[in-house]
């Protein structure tokens, strides 16, 4: 079990090379589909966990919100600070472990986009975010849980593949152990090879739901990718819920 993998993996300079095919249009259609499902009225306070570079957080406070964003990876955050100066955005981005964020705002929604969950060892841990942000949200607030569908990655995980990037080559193998897909990453550059590692608990959608439940939470609706399709346990690829408290 490696435990701290994203400690490494998010602190990568290689990890956007991995990911950069997670653009803009991906922010700006979940985000489009988000608002288009909650009443958020403008200036609403938004917070973004494990916000990365910013993209989500950035698409936010360009409409006007009041946007606090943290993430682990100092790397994403010196990205993402610089990109939201050059378009002069206010957002305030903070550096944070998922299971130690704290704030004494009081938000409107909480977003956890783009698997930005599952990665710790217990239970508990991978809860532990869900329950402190139920705390910190006004009543009738709204928590966005992006994940993996569950079934869909049983079925019809890639288990190995291959992509340039510029001058490197990214060759992933995919595997589920213990209930977790574990994703070994290697990139070549050159004369250089870094391995990195991704590890994610599954959960099916009657399980966070189940979890959302025993912390006070309701599902007000489930999509099955960012352009909102229905979600089909066996054919969507996405697991997108919009928990309200």
């Amino acid at each position: 079990m490696h435990t701290d993998w994203f400690k490494d993996w998010f602190s990568s300079k290689d990890y956007l090379d991995v990911y950069q095919h997670r653009d803009e249009k991906d922010a700006n259609e979940i985000i489009a589909l988000i608002l288009s499902q909650i009443n958020l009225p403008l200036n609403s306070a938004v917070l973004d966990a494990a916000c990365g570079a910013g993209r989500h957080a950035m698409k936010l406070a360009e409409l006007g919100y009041e946007v606090t964003a943290f993430d682990l990876s100092k790397t994403l955050l010196s990205i993402a600070k610089i990109e939201a100066n050059k378009k002069n955005l206010k957002i305030n981005f903070v550096s944070s472990d998922l299971r130690e964020f704290s704030s004494n705002v009081k938000f409107d929604l909480v977003l956890s986009l783009f698997t930005s969950f599952g990665y710790f060892k217990s239970d508990e841990e991978n809860f532990l975010f869900v329950n402190n942000a139920y705390k910190m949200l006004n009543q009738n607030g709204f928590y966005v849980l992006d994940f993996l569908n569950k079934y869909f990655v049983e079925q019809n995980l890639i288990t190995i593949s291959e992509k340039e990037v510029g001058d490197k080559i990214i060759i992933e193998n995919r595997n589920i152990q213990n209930g977790r897909v574990v994703k070994e990453i290697k990139i070549v550059n050159q004369n250089e090879e870094h391995n990195y590692i991704e590890s994610v608990k599954l959960y099916s959608y009657n399980e966070l739901k189940e979890n959302f439940f025993q912390i006070g939470f309701k599902v007000k609706n489930i999509f099955g990718d960012y352009t909102g399709n229905e979600y089909n346990p066996e054919k969507s690829e996405r697991c997108i819920i919009i928990f309200q408290k």
